[in-house]
């Protein structure tokens, strides 16, 4: 039998029963940007939040408003911020804020800007290029802010709102008037950092975790199959050990009886890690008792298997892992603090888990005709756009010549042409060049008005208002960019590792350039 459709439906049935899933679903896949060899990676890291732990957004963004503007009122901004309400799908990784001008950008790979929000308003074209002519958007550090991690939408949320504020209702500010952008900003930055760091939001959550986490059935089965395939696992988060034991309690306490608690998975366990400085500075390890969560005796340079840390840093972990920097697999969320970083600094092969794949898969497979039809016009409206140039190139070299220039050419030719007859054949050519133009120039507005229309309707089914988060202006986004630059493989969960072999060979596409096609 030579593949999995011609086995009996008992046996395939028990295959999958033990983890062998030979279809994935593509929503589930792993995708993969540079060839990997999982047989040859020994070690896999894991970091907890957005990775292991999959938050449900909405309920996340609320309690974090509620914080956050708590903290802003008491600071004294006008008590109508109350009225501000969650909108999960109106912030998306990705963007870019602009302090100075409290707009928020949306970018494609090259950096060129392609939607704006000013507050909770679209600009058009007309203002954005006003703005934003120039490529490469985003260098001036102190100017913007890239939002990179999906614990930064509450603050976009609550900034637009800020902005609408400011613009709308510039009284509610009191005497001293409203704050300017950058200081609102700012403002926001630092309010929903301290309800973070002073246990304002996580104290909520731990108090209950099962109403800000979705528990995935298909963790803990996935960890022990790594396990059982001979790969160590470590655990390192940003978290503290009190959060990261009520959380990993939660979704893998009591799963699977051969571990007698969360910790039992990892053979490394750092937590308090201060990524993404955990990359490049030299903090020293801190041993943490499991049971007060405090830390006990001296701090050393290298953490011990079995055990939980605090702080560290990679080179005393990477001595201990006695592995290579590439035969280490690092899976974790945050584009810059977990991938490019690790990417860069330590030579890690990493993969980003972006929740967003899921809902971007199941419109694309619900739209699969009008992406297919956008696709093929797309480039129709290329081959037209340069007939275009070509014909108008063509038209002003006609309208350069002369008629004596002409009559010297056939002349030279051995034909005879008249002054006349050389007027009336420029006239002539003029003219069909000039109606081929027209033709081509309606054909081309036709089609791209269409494919802007049909890429509207579209991007609205992702995001209504910032369509997909992987791509813009009819390429890649900027995040999606990142994404294929530095990470080797993405995928939306780390559970769907339990659909692959672990001695999978992952094969990325083969790449190429414009011509050699």
């Amino acid at each position: 039998m030579a593949s999995e459709q011609e086995l009996p439906d008992p046996i395939r049935r028990l295959l999958r029963s033990v983890g062998h899933e030979h279809e994935t679903p593509r929503p589930r896949r792993i995708f993969t940007n540079r060839d990997l060899d999982f047989e040859k990676v020994p070690v896999v890291g894991f970091d907890m939040d957005y990775t292991l732990a999959r938050y449900r957004q909405a309920e996340l963004e609320a309690l974090s408003l509620e914080a956050t503007i708590a903290k802003l009122i008491l600071a004294g901004w006008p008590e109508v911020l109350r009225e501000v309400q969650p909108d999960p799908e109106f912030a998306i990784r990705g963007l870019l804020v602009d302090k100075l001008r409290g707009n928020l950008l949306k970018m494609d790979r090259h950096g060129y800007v392609g939607r704006v929000y000013h507050g909770r308003t679209m600009l058009n074209r007309a203002q954005r290029k006003a703005i934003y002519s120039s490529q490469r958007v985003g260098r001036e550090r102190t100017r913007f802010s890239y939002v990179d991690t999906l614990f930064s939408l509450p603050e976009v949320t609550l900034y637009a709102a800020v902005i609408d504020l400011i613009d709308q209702s510039p009284e509610v500010w009191g005497p001293g008037g409203p704050p300017d952008y950058a200081t609102a900003w700012n403002s926001v930055r630092h309010a929903i950092d301290e309800a973070h760091q002073d246990d304002s939001i996580k104290s909520r959550i731990k108090a209950d975790v099962a109403a800000y986490f979705d528990k995935d059935p298909d963790l803990a089965a996935t960890l022990h199959k790594l396990r059982s395939a001979g790969k160590k696992l470590f655990l390192l988060t940003n978290s503290y050990f009190p959060y990261t034991d009520k959380v990993m309690r939660y979704i893998l306490g009591g799963e699977d009886s051969t571990y007698d608690s969360w910790i039992s998975y990892f053979d490394w366990v750092i937590v308090g890690s201060c990524k993404p400085g955990f990359f490049t500075d030299s903090e020293p390890y801190w041993e943490i008792d499991i049971e007060t969560g405090r830390r006990v005796g001296k701090p050393v340079a290298e953490p011990a298997k079995g055990r939980v840390y605090e702080g560290g840093n990679q080179m005393g972990l990477q001595r201990v892992l006695s592995v290579s920097p590439d035969e280490i697999l690092y899976v974790g969320d945050h584009i810059y603090g977990d991938i490019v970083q690790s990417k860069k600094t330590s030579g890690w092969r990493t993969v980003l888990i972006a929740e967003e794949l899921e809902r971007e898969m199941r419109v694309r497979a619900d739209h699969h005709v009008a992406l297919e039809e956008i696709r093929a016009l797309s480039e129709l409206w290329e081959r037209l756009s340069e007939e275009v140039s070509d014909q108008r190139y063509l038209q002003r070299g006609l309208e350069l010549l002369s008629p004596t220039a002409v009559g010297e050419e056939y002349a030279a030719r051995r034909q005879d042409m008249t002054e006349a007859a050389a007027v009336a054949l420029l006239d002539e050519l003029r003219a069909r060049a000039y109606e081929r133009l027209k033709r081509l120039r309606n054909h081309e507005d036709s089609v791209g008005e269409y494919v802007k229309q049909r890429s509207a309707e579209v991007d609205r089914a992702f995001n209504r208002y910032w369509g997909s988060v992987f791509a813009e202006r009819y390429d890649a986004s900027f995040f999606g960019a990142q994404l294929e630059n530095y990470a080797c493989l993405y995928t939306s969960r780390v559970s769907n590792f339990l659909l692959v072999s672990p001695n999978r060979y992952f094969r990325a596409p083969h790449g190429s350039m414009p011509h050699w096609f």
